[in-house]
């Protein structure tokens, strides 16, 4: 295992990924093209199992990293909505009950909706997370079918 996955640190997930559409390559070119060089190859899951690809990112630099955060939170490969996230151990399956405690289950998304859209719906509730009274989504998520078409309903979590 590669260093940096051990130390847990500059690290952004990246879901939902298109199996037909995306290529480490167009990757690069997408955040080379958002002012984001990479130095490291992602790593990326191709799990044949999965109906998408998942990859990791690991970006030294403190200021590409926070970029990179900002620019992949909600980013389209191919015109399909993907995200990325920095790494974070509350959002991990091994703390289940953490994460049922602070996911929100949403229905009845509109077909069309983006996961901008569904962040901006819910950016006023949940607790601050800081002293200036920011409310924190961490992750906006529509459930998505293999097209990458909604399936109409999807989870918000804090």
């Amino acid at each position: 295992m590669n260093q940096y996955l051990s130390e847990k640190r500059n690290l952004i997930y990246l879901f939902d990924l298109p199996k037909k559409e995306f290529t480490s390559t167009k990757l690069a070119t997408y955040l080379q093209e958002n002012g984001i060089p990479l130095k490291d190859s992602p790593q990326v899951r191709r799990d044949p199992t999965k109906l998408f690809y998942q990859a990791i990112l690991h970006i030294q630099d403190e200021a590409l990293y926070k970029k990179a955060i900002n620019t992949l939170r909600y980013f389209e490969i191919s015109g399909k909505q993907c995200r990325g996230l920095p790494f974070d151990n509350d959002l991990l399956r091994a703390n289940m009950h953490t994460l049922h405690d602070r996911n929100l289950f949403v229905k009845n998304i509109p077909k069309g909706m983006s996961l901008e859209s569904l962040h901006a719906k819910f950016k006023d509730f949940g607790t601050p997370s800081n002293s200036d009274d920011e409310k924190i989504i961490k992750s906006a998520k529509i459930s998505i079918n293999e097209d990458h078409s909604s399936s109409g309903y999807g989870f918000v979590c804090f």
